[in-house]
């Protein structure tokens, strides 16, 4: 059995214990020192299950086995150095030839939040029967997104290619993301960028958590802000990942989802607070409505206050928006 956490543990103490082995690495990637030195209650220790996920967490750990799954081949990753990081997390069930989930946590795509929208959210899942996987993906280029989408198609095509080997069922999976990674996981219904153009199967469900995809908007923002202004600042770093250092509408024009978007998109599930204050709402808003015009099945599960990151969301306005999201799924199995 894993070693009990307390909420005033620190990143830094999970860390430094060694208990967690390769895991640990990835709780939060790109950290920072205030990451390393907040404790586990800063980032909600009940709302996100801590306790139960870092067991857990240690318990595969102590097995010996590696559960890390590379998804380029030894050559491209000695030819390629940015892919050879790209990895996936495998959240194994006992049960075989089950639909799977691909997870993809958030960061801003300059880093990624693995603990709280990879690996916790993994383990409910599992918990719920479904082997799941966490996609760690190239982050901090200008631009990356580009890139980070072709992590996303080469992760659904591993698991695929070596479907039997990892016990779960060929060609049936959702798949879901959380802010940036939300962005990512959004563009996979896309008809430009998405499971289509990339010859994968159809997602049976794409969930969403707090999803950035009004690029265009975030841009006219940006331009309209003073050059001294925060405002001006904060928005920069973020457009140059998606359209690079001399980012423009141009640049990052094939990323705008609403001009991609036809009747085929997957079934959507799409959860976020009102309160959010690093991710506007309205991005979950105006992607409902494109949904309902097109007539694809799907759902808003829009909260008052929870904030930005809330994760699994216990005691959040979401909260239990993991058993509606399945539920959801499950009313429906059909693409």
């Amino acid at each position: 059995m894993g070693t009990t956490v307390q909420s005033d543990t620190t990143i830094g103490d999970l860390i430094k214990s060694g208990r967690y082995g390769i895991y640990a690495k990835y709780f939060f990637t790109d950290m920072t020192p205030d990451h390393f030195h907040a404790p586990l209650s800063s980032y909600g220790f009940e709302k996100n299950e801590f306790a139960v996920v870092l067991s857990y967490l240690e318990d595969l750990a102590s097995t010996g086995k590696d559960y890390r799954h590379f998804i380029y081949d030894e050559t491209t990753r000695l030819s390629e150095w940015d892919k050879e990081p790209v990895c996936l997390f495998e959240f194994p069930v006992p049960s075989k030839d089950m639909p799977y989930a691909i997870v993809i946590p958030g960061g801003g795509f300059n880093r990624q939040w693995g603990l709280i929208e990879g690996f916790c959210i993994a383990k409910k899942l599992r918990d719920h029967g479904i082997p799941s996987f966490v996609l760690f993906y190239r982050v901090k280029q200008e631009p990356v997104l580009g890139k980070a989408l072709e992590d996303v198609h080469t992760a659904i095509s591993y698991v695929e290619d070596h479907a039997e080997t990892l016990g779960v069922k060929k060609g049936h999976y959702i798949l879901g993301g959380f802010s940036a990674g939300a962005t990512l996981a959004s563009e996979i219904g896309s008809t430009n960028l998405g499971f289509s153009s990339a010859g994968l199967p159809k997602p049976e469900l794409i969930f969403l958590g707090y999803p950035e995809i009004l690029h265009r908007s975030l841009y006219e923002a940006y331009a309209a802000s003073p050059e001294n202004k925060a405002l001006r600042s904060a928005f920069a770093p973020f457009l140059r990942r998606i359209g690079g250092p001399d980012f423009s509408l141009e640049t990052m024009a094939e990323y705008e989802l609403s001009d991609h978007m036809d009747s085929s998109y997957p079934k959507c599930y799409i959860t976020a607070c009102e309160d959010d204050q690093t991710v506007d709402p309205e991005n979950s808003r105006v992607l409902d409505r494109l949904l309902t015009d097109l007539k694809v099945p799907h759902k808003l599960n829009l909260g008052k206050q929870g904030g930005h990151s809330f994760g699994i969301g216990n005691g959040v306005d979401t909260e239990g928006w993991i058993e509606d999201m399945l539920s959801f799924w499950k009313q429906n199995d059909q693409n």
